[in-house]
Parts: C-alpha cells; structure tokens; sequence
C-alpha cells in the first residue's frame, strides 16, 4: 500500500515540477511580502528569508545487464542478467521558519530488494543562529566521505565506490546530533547517532551508539579550481553486536546479492577511518580517497574473530560544455554550473583487501556454494568503472557505465546451480534521472 502511496506522490511532484518549469518566474505578493520561486520547482519564503518552504524529489531508474560472481543467485547463474528497477524515489519537504531554524522531511523509496523499502528517512531540525556553527537533531545524512558527500544525484558514477559497502559511517541516522562549523575554505564536523545497522536481533543493544567526526580543507580554491583534501572517523561502537564485511561490487540488482567476507557475531570494537583527496582545474577534475576499518570480537563460541579491512578507489573525469560546482562550505563538488547539454567521462579503478581470520569467514560467501578458496588467505575484490554522464536539462540527466570486476580467493572448483562459480565477471548500467 505505501508504495502506492508513494507513487502518487512522486508523480504529484514531477507534474509540479514540470509545470513550475514550463512557468518559471518570480511573483511577489502585495503586503505579505511574499516571494514565489518556481523556477525549477516550487519555493515559497517571505522577502526576507525569515520563513520559507521548497519542495524537492527525485526519480532514478535504473536497467542493469551483468553476468559471473554477482548473479550467481539469479535464475541462470553467472549467466547474462538483465534488471530494471526504479533505484531511488524521493518527495521532500525542507524549510526555515524565524531566520535561524532550518527543518527538512523527506519520504524516499530505495530499491534494496529487502522487500518495501519507502519510509521516512529524513526528518530533522537544526539551528543555524549560532557564530561557531549549526547544530541538528533528528533523522539526516552524514557528511562523511568525499564521494558520499556528494549527493546521489551528483556523484560521478551511477553507484559510488564499493569500498563504501565496508563502511559504517556514511549510513544515514536513526536519531543523532550533529554540529557542524565551516569557513570560506574548511570545514568540521562531529556527530553522535543512533544507526539502524546497529539494531541487535534480540533488542538487546537497540540504542547502541556511533561517533563520526570529519575534517575538510581546500588549500588552493579560486572559483571552481580546488584542491581538497579531507579526513573522517567513525566508531560503531557494537556493544557485543554482530558486524560483517560485505559488498555488492557496485552493482545493484533486483534481488540485492551481497559477497559476505567477514562475519564477526559477537564484536567488541569496530573503528575505521577515511582519507579524501581531490583537485579540479577547469574541466579536468581527479580524486582518491583511502580506508582501513578494524573489526575485532569472538564467535559465538568464544574464539578469536577479527576481520581487517582496507581499501582506496582513483578517478578522472573530464566534463565539455561545463565544469563541476564546489561547495567549500561542505567540502564536496556539486551538480555543473551549465545543466543543458553538458556531457561528463570518466574512469575509475578500485580495489580493496579484507584479511579475516578463518572463524570469521562464513561458511559461504553470500550463496551457499560460493566458498574461500584459502581461509588463511585474504580477499582481493577489485573493479574498473568507465562511464559517460549527459545533463540534458537541470532536471534531467542520463549516464551509462561498464564494469569489469574481480574477487580473489574464490573456490572455482565448487558449483551453484550445476555451473561452475566464477570470480570476476561484467556489467553495463544505465541510468535515467529526473529531479527538480
């Protein structure tokens, strides 16, 4: 029923935003002191920026084409798979009322294919009066990862790196506080949160807490040319929970396959941290970033069950008719300054270790059949990426991708299906996007 729901108001939205373009002006009310904004969509503030309200969404999908290691669970194993899907709906509402309280709620659909998955996934209050910097409450996103700042909308990539599957800290909260201060060039930010990924089975833990902490500066900064350079924190703080180490390689697909390396039951102590990086000069832009995550805990059993986990990814792109924005403030490059007929491309290559005891990897990777060739050895689960991006309008984008990726120390004498298992394989995604 809410999916339902859920699409009446997505297509509500894009027949606003549709409209709101097609009619785009500036009207001012007579003794309200009233400003209409449509340009683009809807926003409503009063003349002196006191009180206003804006409506914002967005629509993703998404037609996937891959074959090997990620659709070992489908119908064919490790044959060609073809999904579409709608990746991301979105219908929000964001606001300030009294110059210093800014409020934002958002419903948004995500296709996990964990069943329905619409809910309310922002709904904060955060006061902005304050010289030293903004405090919010609530339910939010993190600033947390240059590539994970950027917003889903913006990325480079249809999906951004896998390395962020094996972290903790980019995941949206439950309920947190955040404070953030910034400057012309930098910026830092500190949070405590409750996560839904911190829920034991048992209620046990429910209100287990994690502590994020980022810091962003750009050294050079002149207009769109930058160079950035950032560092992240996070403690999941498990309290006893289960924690594991898993990815989808960077493909989504409608039933969610996921490669588990490592499972720990029962962790006492899950830390990572991320180093960012990134340079713009004109059109040409280049970033990397860099992480380590430590998981250590026992079995049910009580023995020892650690799982180290590292990782970077390196990316160029190159964009015609335009240049990426970037938002000192938060520390993140944006949408382009030119949204009709800009085209962007890029390669990115990725590769990330995870080095498991032999008691934290599980007795199948994800599907039964899919085991380590070597439990004393690591995993080595590597990607290239190649992509174009096209911003037909400031609403409309379309972007394909190729992936060519890789998983080491899989059993490939094992069978799923009567097919032999196999360890690399290919995907070509393609993505069509509307948001206002």
């Amino acid at each position: 029923m809410i999916r339902k729901h859920f699409a009446g108001f997505a297509a509500s939205a894009l027949a606003l935003a549709v409209s709101a373009q097609a009619f785009a002006g500036t009207v001012t009310t007579d003794g309200a002191d009233l400003v209409i904004k449509t340009k683009g969509g809807l926003e409503v503030a009063t003349t002196d920026k006191a009180f206003s309200f804006k409506l914002s969404g967005k629509l993703q999908w998404d037609a996937t084409n891959f074959d090997g290691l990620m659709a070992a669970d489908q119908n064919q194993p490790f044959d060609d798979t073809f999904n579409t899907f709608i990746r991301r709906g979105e219908f929000g509402l964001e606001g300030t009322a009294y110059s210093d309280w800014d409020w934002g709620l958002r419903v948004s659909y995500d296709d996990s294919g964990e069943g329905d998955n619409t809910a309310v996934d922002r709904a904060f209050i955060a006061y902005t009066g304050l010289d030293v910097g903004t405090i919010t409450v609530g339910r939010f996103g993190v600033d947390y990862g240059l590539e994970n700042t950027t917003s889903s909308s913006w990325i480079t990539a249809i999906e951004r790196p896998f390395m962020y599957d094996f972290l903790n800290g980019d995941e949206d909260t439950k309920f947190g506080v955040n404070f953030k201060h910034s400057g012309d060039n930098y910026g830092l930010m500190a949070q405590v949160a409750h996560y839904n990924t911190y829920e034991s089975a048992d209620d046990g833990n429910d209100e287990a807490y994690g502590y994020t902490l980022r810091a962003h500066w750009a050294p050079y900064l002149n207009g769109t040319d930058v160079v950035h350079l950032g560092a992240n924190y996070h403690s999941s703080n498990p309290d006893d929970d289960r924690s594991r180490a898993r990815t989808r390689m960077g493909i989504r697909s409608d039933n969610d396959f996921r490669l588990t390396f490592g499972d720990v039951t029962v962790a006492d102590k899950d830390v990572e941290w991320v180093l960012e990086s990134g340079a713009q000069f004109g059109a040409f832009r280049a970033q990397a970033e860099y992480f380590q995550r430590q998981i250590s805990g026992e079995t049910a059993g009580g023995a020892d069950s650690d799982v180290d986990i590292s990782g970077y990814y390196g990316q160029v792109s190159y964009m015609f008719n335009g240049v990426r924005q970037y938002k000192a403030a938060d520390g993140k490059w944006d949408k382009p300054d030119n949204m009709k007929g800009s085209w962007e491309v890029f390669a990115r290559y990725e590769r990330s270790t995870i080095d498991s005891d032999a008691n934290a990897i599980p007795g199948n990777l994800g599907l039964a059949g899919i085991v380590a060739d070597d439990t004393s050895d690591e995993f080595e689960a590597s990607a290239m990426v190649v992509g174009v991006n096209y911003f037909a309008t400031p609403a409309v984008r379309m972007s394909l991708n190729y992936i060519d990726y890789e998983v080491d120390n899989i059993n490939t004498t094992n069978q799923v299906g009567g097919k032999s298992v196999q360890d690399d394989g290919k995907a070509i995604v393609g993505r069509l996007q509307y948001v206002f």
